[in-house]
């Protein structure tokens, strides 16, 4: 069970892993129709796929790319 906890990510992780504060990452969920939906575990608990948002990340970076060109 831990291992499967560790591909699970919160809202503080994802802000880590942007280099951004954890209240940037709402908006962001908020804002942008791309973000991959949370696994809802409860009303107040809401966690990510490490995986899917590693993917969401690296999309949003090829995207900044392409269009830098």
């Amino acid at each position: 069970a831990s291992r499967m906890t560790t591909n699970l990510v919160d809202h503080k992780e994802i802000a880590e892993m942007l280099s951004i504060r954890p209240k940037s990452v709402y908006h962001i969920i908020n804002t942008d129709e791309s973000f991959p939906p949370p696994i809802v575990l409860s009303p107040r608990i809401r966690r990510w796929k490490r995986e899917v948002i590693v993917k969401w990340i690296e999309d949003k970076h090829n995207q900044t790319q392409e269009t830098s060109q």
